[in-house]
């Protein structure tokens, strides 16, 4: 029997990963269609960043030039990895905490994990649509408080910088005292969280409905608005910006490529347990991997097609307020919340008559629409991770999701406070900047490095594996060291770069050659042990999930031979990369922000927390153990 046909290779995806029978049982909430599931998991994807970050990062980034780091992360992290989530969700019948740990036990903690950030991000992201709610109502008045019409000078941007951050947020001048709570804000979260909680009671039959309201309205609207925006006079000037420039020396900026390769991480709902748990509601045979290219290749033209509403707006704005895009670039008014909430609506407020309204009201009603999909789908996926655990099985949905809106709501209160934007700000960094990319760490080091590693043990032998191991992982932490200069990217220098390339490629290249040369005698050949060393974990997760998803549907999208490889020596050092590089920025800025202690250990704790439930999966699997497998090894 060769290397490629050893049992090792094929895995029942009704077993665990010691072989125990699992039970099938499919819950009974299912995805009334596919199109369902895909707008589904579109609405989770798409929200406030594709709307306020991506434009202004194609903007900063040269222009069009940042589309090729851009769509290189999209097909090098972003398609597999989100293919990664779709079919374990979808031939586990699980989510992230079963799913992962139907691969190794130990790993279960990744689902909690990632359900953690989701909460994190769902207590801040309830807030900021919080606002929007009490602009949308503001958007009734006659006279808008943030219109800039008839203003001139500075007032142009004191006018609604003003009124957001002191009507709207009342926000303190000092992070470290806190005076007064925004209680309009507060009312506008709840009314948010209401909804959320009201739709999600309702069960995955409403959900499927919902979608193709909630998903299909705002991309309507998004597209009136575009093509309204670039009827406007200025707005070619907006859009020039945004894409008429081609700055091709950018390409050589480190963190150009480091923004790019984030941006598609978080704006595809990746590592943060979402996607699984909508997979797992799905039939085994659906063709998951395709949908996996038409979700992420659909959130990417979205992002693209918002810029182009953005721009063309803002470019009227500066056009009719005379004010040029380097001012607006310096007060801050072209990223983040100041672009959705400042100078998009500044820009509207020109209009004149009611048309301004009208167009406010449209754009409120967007952002409302986006944010609900990504809120109630950040919820869902808390509630199906801990569902799935022994501790929370025997609850209700209803009492998991009437539990987990409670908390949610109460931890959004504290964003209602005058200190609340600065909460946000370190939380969104933290969760970010380290949360996201060490999960994905996780996942990509569990499929990748871990799944099967017995069976390439036993072929290939345990010094050949272990050498291998060692010498890739160290070259990669060397690396990742010396390019950055042992603590910031901004300090390496191209002798940094040369000196870093020259001690770590070869070292990764002996870790190749030299232990398949070990192992070649036992293997039955040195091609055989590069199999078994290299390959055959990956490869035969692959093999496993294609047969599980094509059983019955021949013609369905198979995951490709090079998706394994990519999977264990692209992506799982990459975002080993970019956790250290984060690593080394924070120590030596000594904090985010330049935030008081008090800020920095909130953004520590949610890393611990995170840390924690990954550590105690790993020393206390049962802790985490499925109730479908105890059911099944009682009968």
């Amino acid at each position: 029997m060769s290397v490629l046909e050893s049992p090792g290779n094929k895995v029942d995806p009704e077993k665990g990963s010691n072989g125990s029978q699992v039970a099938a049982d499919a819950t009974s909430e299912v995805w009334t269609s596919r199109g369902s599931f895909i707008l589904a998991s579109i609405g989770s994807a798409i929200g406030l960043g594709n709307f306020w970050r991506f434009p202004f990062l194609v903007y900063r980034w040269g222009g069009g030039s940042f589309f090729i780091p851009y769509i290189i992360a999209l097909f090098v992290i972003g398609i597999p990895l989100l293919q990664l989530e779709f079919t374990l969700g979808q031939v586990f019948r699980r989510a992230g905490t079963q799913s992962f740990g139907r691969l190794s036990p130990r790993w279960a903690g990744i689902g909690l994990s990632s359900s953690m950030i989701s909460f994190g991000i769902v207590g801040y992201y309830c807030a900021i649509l919080g606002w929007s709610n009490v602009m949308l109502i503001e958007s009734f008045y006659s006279t808008v408080p943030w219109s800039i019409r008839g203003l001139s000078g500075d007032d142009v941007i004191d006018v609604p910088v003003n009124h957001f951050n002191n009507q709207i947020l009342h926000l303190s001048d000092d992070p470290a005292k806190t005076e007064i709570m925004a209680s309009y804000v507060f009312a506008g979260s709840f009314a948010l969280w209401a909804s959320v909680w009201f739709i999600l009671v309702r069960g995955q039959e409403f959900i499927s409905k919902a979608v193709w309201v909630t998903v299909l309205l705002p991309v309507a609207i998004l597209l009136f608005l575009l093509i309204f925006g670039c009827t406007l006079e200025g707005s070619m000037d907006g859009v020039h910006q945004y894409v008429g420039v081609w700055d091709m020396s950018q390409l050589k900026s480190k963190q150009m490529w480091i923004e790019a390769f984030s941006q598609i991480l978080f704006s595809l709902s990746i590592a943060i347990g979402v996607m699984s748990g909508y997979a797992s509601l799905n039939p085994r045979n659906q063709n998951i991997v395709q949908d996996a290219v038409i979700v992420a290749c659909s959130n990417c033209c979205f992002s693209f097609i918002a810029g182009f509403a953005v721009f063309a707006i803002v470019g009227y704005m500066a056009n009719g307020a005379d004010i040029d895009f380097v001012t607006l670039n310096e007060q801050g008014l072209l990223s983040g919340s100041k672009l959705a909430f400042v100078a998009y609506p500044a820009g509207l407020s020109l209009l004149p008559g009611a048309g301004a309204n009208v167009l406010l009201f449209f754009f409120f009603i967007t952002v409302y629409m986006l944010g609900i999909d990504s809120a109630f789908s950040l919820v869902e996926a808390v509630v199906l991770n801990f569902r799935e655990t022994a501790w929370f099985h025997h609850y209700s949905r209803t009492q998991l999701v009437s539990f987990f809106c409670f908390i949610g709501m109460m931890t959004t209160f504290m964003y209602t406070a005058d200190i609340g934007l600065y909460l946000l700000d370190v939380v969104d960094y933290f969760v970010s900047t380290f949360g996201l990319p060490l999960l994905a760490f996780f996942e990509t080091f569990v499929a990748g490095w871990i799944y099967n590693k017995d069976e390439s043990v036993r072929v290939a032998g345990l010094m050949p594996v272990m050498l291998h191991d060692g010498l890739f992982w160290t070259a990669i932490v060397l690396f990742t060291g010396l390019t950055n200069g042992f603590a910031n990217a901004d300090t390496s220098t191209e002798f940094d770069v040369a000196v870093s390339f020259g001690v770590c490629v070869p070292l990764v290249v002996i870790s190749f050659i030299l232990p398949a040369f070990l192992a070649s005698g036992q293997a039955g050949g040195f091609m055989e042990a590069s199999y078994a060393i290299f390959s055959m974990g990956p490869d035969s997760l692959r093999i496993m999930l294609n047969d599980a998803i094509c059983e019955g549907a021949p013609n369905n999208w198979r995951l490709p031979k090079v998706w394994a490889l990519n999977v264990k020596y692209v992506m799982c050092p990459i975002m080993m990369y970019f956790v250290g590089i984060n690593i080394s920025g924070l120590a030596v800025d000594g904090g985010y922000g330049g935030y008081g202690p008090g800020y920095q250990v909130l953004g520590v704790i949610l890393v611990i927390g995170l840390v924690t439930l990954l550590a105690i999966g790993w020393f206390k699997p049962a802790w985490y153990r499925d109730p479908a497998l105890e059911r099944s090894n009682s009968l």
